[in-house]
């Protein structure tokens, strides 16, 4: 079940993004985007593409992101590189690349490199808006 959701969620952000290319093409160098992401604590993120409707953003964790919720939409990631471990809900998940993650909205979740950088692309609907994230202190 949470295969499906995850297929249509990612084929609901690709539609978007087709139809987005219809008016403007564009194209990122996944690499180059991670090198000019906004440092953060732990972590760097650049928005590759900002919509009414969604986001794309490139991160890159040195070390870990901190645990949070988003309370206004879901985010797909796609790890492109390094390994590290995901906190979600209750569970622990392993990360490497290849790997695809839904991550519900309210889910409390945070994110650990192990030991080398750990970079994934952040497909979130709507737009991501750090301003709405909410930190968890445990």
């Amino acid at each position: 079940m949470k295969r499906k959701w995850i297929a249509v969620l990612l084929g609901m952000v690709l539609v978007a993004g087709l139809i987005l290319a219809q008016t403007q093409s564009y194209t990122f160098e996944f690499s180059e985007e991670v090198k000019k992401a906004e440092q953060r604590q732990g972590f760097n993120n650049r928005v590759m593409i900002k919509t009414p409707t969604f986001s794309v953003s490139a991160f890159a964790v040195k070390d870990e992101i901190k645990l949070h919720r988003h309370p206004d939409g879901d985010h797909v990631l796609y790890i492109v590189s390094g390994r590290g471990t995901l906190v979600h809900g209750e569970m622990t998940i392993p990360l490497k690349g290849g790997i695809v993650v839904h991550i519900p909205k309210g889910i409390t979740h945070s994110i650990k490199a192990g030991g080398e950088e750990l970079t994934f692309v952040d497909f979130a609907q709507p737009p991501f808006d750090p301003g709405k994230t909410e930190w968890v202190n445990r």
